[in-house]
């Protein structure tokens, strides 16, 4: 697979700049800048997912895979189709890896974002564009 690094560079800039709008605006200015990167990338979730059942919410901790925590006990198969999205991002873009996941079932869709997320955080907090 061959690495997009012109797709990835116009997701990171327009997240770094839907994120300082968000920060910009006072219903956001309270919100940790993790969270205001996955309420960045959630439109964008919620374009390429079919409607679902509304997600419960899991807590945010990761393991040392990356992935949320509460994948721990989930088959190793749905843990490797969460992994392979997130580097997918990085590889084929966000939009093309989000049209892509909409065809996956709602639980491994949330668990794509909270680790798209904490890829993205870091991603962007290492260019200091959060």
């Amino acid at each position: 697979m061959m690495f997009n690094h012109n797709t990835l560079e116009q997701d990171i800039k327009r997240l770094s700049q839907d994120i300082a709008e968000k920060r910009s605006s006072p219903e956001y200015k309270n919100m940790s800048e993790r969270d205001l990167v996955k309420n960045a990338v959630a439109p964008m979730l919620e374009e390429a997912a079919p409607p679902s059942q509304p997600a419960q919410v899991q807590p945010k901790e990761e393991d040392d895979s990356g992935l949320p925590a509460y994948l721990k006990d989930s088959p190793e198969e749905i843990k490797l189709e969460v992994e392979q999205m997130v580097d997918a991002v990085f590889h084929e873009g966000l939009r093309k890896t989000l049209a892509k996941a909409k065809k996956s079932n709602p639980f491994v869709l949330d668990a794509f974002h909270d680790a798209l997320t904490d890829k993205l955080y870091d991603e962007l907090k290492a260019r200091k564009l959060i």
